[in-house]
């Protein structure tokens, strides 16, 4: 009994001694932001502020969140401000902060110490979701001159259009600053215990996802039909819906996933949807940025791939930083285009 029970104990020490091993390793290689989850914002939650988040799956970055808890430098609004709002490509994961297509932007357009672009990304953050959030958005941030909506899909379902329709509206009482104050003291202790454990909240994470697709687009938004005029009909509601709420400039930057052919090419893994989707931002007055044609120019003039990082597979996974850096250039020129347009 004596020797099971110095067997027990030893193993103990050795499953106790892996996990603190293990859980010291996440902080350098995969710790993420605790996220504070809302129902009535600009998105589906905020940030730990002050936070610090690692991500070493594709590529690796080490990214801090601000006071309002986002992801970005912690420095003033100007008047002139973009909003940049999207889903994990344009939150920057696993990409260093500088080379976010909205932190490239800020560099185009630095004028002063403020920020010009104001990311307000979060990973799961669909276009369905961001547009069901458009009031929001405007709710949160209503001194923003434009709003930057990012998209690697046109295909929804023309429910998934409608019910985008549907806001969820902004409450101030869900504000960052009226979440955190109303915190109790075990809610706090709660974070930081969960902030000093990044292995235990990975673990939770997977066993989470394995109960429910949360975070992934929902196959009931996929649109699998003919683009026809109920298609239409339905994409051009959603658009003048958005265009209805506010006068402010918008901008919808699409890139297509990509695939490596046999033959050495690169394909654009696309639905066909763009023409469609481009005429329906023209006729509602809002910029359409489609990034399939620069992609394909950059591999063929120099071999770039948009997708995929050092340590993955070449074109899959997120964006990458050529990326982003291709999408702050064409995103730049549209604002400069509607600056010089301004002007008397």
């Amino acid at each position: 009994m004596k020797i099971l029970i110095k067997q027990m104990l030893q193993w103990m020490a050795a499953i106790t001694a892996a996990l603190f091993i293990m859980n010291l390793f996440c902080f350098i290689y995969y710790s993420p932001f605790l996220e504070l989850k809302r129902e009535h914002g600009a998105n589906t939650g905020f940030l730990l502020p002050g936070m610090r988040g690692v991500y070493g799956m594709e590529g690796y970055c080490m990214a801090g969140s601000d006071k309002r808890g986002y992801v970005n430098r912690d420095l003033p609004l100007e008047k002139d401000y973009y909003l940049v709002a999207g889903a994990s490509h344009s939150e920057g994961l696993f990409l260093p902060v500088e080379d976010r297509f909205s932190d490239v932007l800020n560099e185009k357009l630095k004028e002063g110490e403020g920020l010009k672009v104001y990311n307000i990304a979060r990973s799961g953050n669909f276009f369905s979701v961001v547009t069901q959030h458009f009031d929001g958005i405007l709710g949160e941030f209503p001194d923003a001159k434009g709003i930057i909506i990012e998209t690697d899909s046109l295909s929804y379902d023309t429910k998934a259009w409608r019910d985008s329709m549907i806001q969820v509206g902004y409450d101030e009482g869900e504000s960052i600053e009226a979440i955190m104050s109303g915190m109790s003291s075990m809610d706090k202790l709660k974070l930081n215990i969960k902030r000093c454990l990044p292995l235990v909240r990975e673990l939770h994470k997977q066993f989470l996802t394995m109960q429910s697709s949360s975070g992934e687009l929902r196959e009931s938004d996929v649109y699998k039909g003919d683009f026809d005029e109920e298609y239409k009909r339905a994409l051009n509601e959603l658009l003048a819906f958005l265009r209805s709420r506010t006068d402010k400039e918008l901008i919808i930057v699409f890139h297509p996933a990509v695939s490596i052919e046999e033959s050495g090419d690169m394909k654009l893994l696309s639905t066909g949807a763009e023409e469609l989707f481009g005429e329906a931002c023209r006729a509602n007055d809002i910029e359409f940025i489609d990034m399939s044609e620069r992609f394909l120019e950059a591999y063929e003039e120099e071999h770039i791939v948009p997708m995929g990082f050092s340590n993955t597979t070449m074109a899959s996974g997120h964006t990458n930083k050529a990326a982003h850096r291709m999408m702050a250039e064409e995103i730049y020129k549209v604002i400069r285009s509607e600056k010089e347009s301004d002007q008397p």
